[in-house]
């Protein structure tokens, strides 16, 4: 980035900790009025308006500074950028920052339950700890409304609320370790998003190490029968790979420390190794419930010949505090301090020397806070075009569709073994051509056969110059009154 664009952003930020208080404006004025002047009556007249044009024209100066800096922030994105939805949103200009992180919304614009948000991540420790692989992941989230019952669009029944959201990295400033990013978030129908917009974060992901068939370090020729541990099928939380009666597996290796894994995290380890029943037995464990450090390991075998030998299944453990084995009939994963998965393998136990243990998984490093922000924007509800009669189309029926400058939504039923909506192409028609529409995501309710999907676009639609909907070759024109 030039330095022109840092100093702008120096500036920006100079002007956005600037706030005005009115009231101690009017105390300093009346301050002054109680004062015993030596001038005549005329000499404190002029002196008193004196202090208020200064004291109106310094409000006057930071509010419309700061909101030049606002849209000079704004302009300088859009400019820079130029990123898709630029000419639908509007300039905001908030943030918030918690943990030397600042979170910032530069600009957004909302559809009822649709939103396209710009928005920065950037350090402000000097630490430039935000990387290009820096993410939200299943910290972010959007505050939404329910509908009232005379607005509901749908059944109780039928409702499955929730939220998707594409997230796109526009850019990454490694000189000011800024990252900007463009969010497309959805809703479902009948839980649209809050007015005004708020959405924050509770984690914020920094980096991530990926290790791929990363060799262990340990010699297997010496490996033997090992001491086990008798486990019931109430004890197994799961498994790769396993069969659907976990009553079949009754033995496990004792949990141990027995040697680091090769990215050297202490909250993950080869808790023990072992021939149990003629099998070679991989047990790892790990810090339960950690949100950053290591992911789940997968452990594979290479021969001499650095051929990949996977195993046969895995088992899921989890344990107290002291290594005992938690029952899932009477405990439940906040019980949990260690979780343990044993790898199987079916392999020549004459001569381990020729194998080797290799590890597949990551290290995620980042930080858990408060990020939030609220942001109020214009009404948008004119750019919506909506259809409201039920629309009968090969065993689905359209109920409810929504049709705004950021994509299309629909809600409805299906008849039952007929679902294959995902299959059918959508279209829209306006008075410049034919714009085909991309399958975007949504839920589905299969007990009560309702479906509540949306359909994103590339570039902004031009809601006044469509004429219809297409879905296959069926046109669906609009209705105007």
């Amino acid at each position: 980035m030039s330095k022109l664009d840092i100093d702008e952003q120096k500036i920006y930020d100079m002007f956005s900790q600037i706030t005005v208080d009115s009231s101690k404006i009017t105390k300093q004025v009346k301050n002054r009025l109680q004062k015993t002047y030596t001038k005549t009556q005329t000499s404190r007249h002029r002196l008193f308006l004196r202090h208020i044009i200064v004291a109106m024209v310094l409000s006057m100066f930071l509010v419309v500074s700061a909101t030049a800096a606002v849209l000079g922030n704004f302009q300088w994105f859009m400019k820079k950028f130029n990123p898709s939805f630029g000419k639908v949103v509007e300039p905001i200009g908030v943030y918030s920052e918690d943990q030397g992180i600042k979170m910032e919304v530069i600009g957004a614009q909302k559809y009822d339950n649709r939103a396209i948000v710009y928005l920065s991540l950037q350090d402000m420790t000097g630490e430039n700890r935000l990387t290009e692989k820096t993410a939200f992941r299943d910290g972010f989230s959007v505050k939404m409304n329910q509908r009232t019952p005379d607005k509901f669009l749908g059944t109780k029944d039928s409702l499955l609320s929730g939220f998707s959201w594409k997230q796109k990295m526009i850019y990454f400033d490694s000189d000011t370790n800024t990252i900007y990013y463009e969010f497309n978030i959805t809703t479902d129908l009948d839980t649209p998003l809050s007015d005004p917009l708020e959405l924050g974060s509770s984690l914020i992901y920094f980096d991530e190490t990926a290790y791929e068939e990363e060799p262990i370090n340990l010699c297997l020729s010496t490996i033997k029968d090992k001491d086990t541990v008798t486990i019931d099928k109430v004890q197994v939380w799961g498994g790769r790979n396993v069969a659907d009666n976990y009553s079949l597996y009754t033995k496990a290796l004792l949990p141990g420390n027995y040697a680091s894994m090769p990215h050297g995290e202490k909250d993950q380890w080869i808790s023990n190794i072992g021939i149990i029943d003629g099998k070679l037995h991989v047990q790892t464990g790990k810090i339960f419930n950690k949100e950053f450090g290591t992911s789940d390991p997968t452990i594979d075998i290479k021969d001499k010949d650095g051929n990949l030998i996977s195993y046969d299944y895995s088992l899921v453990l989890l344990a107290d505090g002291k290594n005992n084995f938690l029952d899932f009939e009477r405990n439940d994963y906040g019980d949990a301090i260690y979780k343990y998965e044993e790898f199987i393998f079916s392999i020549n136990l004459e001569d381990l020397s020729k194998y080797t243990l290799s590890y597949t998984g990551a290290v995620h490093s980042g930080v858990e806070g408060n990020w939030r922000v609220v942001a109020n924007l214009n009404n948008s509800n004119p750019n919506i075009l909506t259809w409201t009669n039920d629309i009968s189309f090969e065993g689905h029926v359209f109920e409810y569709i929504t049709l705004s400058p950021l994509g299309l939504q629909a809600m409805g039923t299906y008849e039952e073994d007929d679902w294959h909506i995902r299959e059918m192409i959508i279209k829209v028609e306006t008075v410049d051509g034919i714009i085909q529409l991309k399958g975007g995501g949504g839920s589905r309710n299969p007990a009560n056969h309702t479906f509540n999907l949306n359909w994103d676009i590339e570039t902004p639609i031009d809601v006044t110059k469509v004429t219809a909907i297409i879905i296959d070759d069926t046109r669906i024109p609009i209705v105007t009154n």
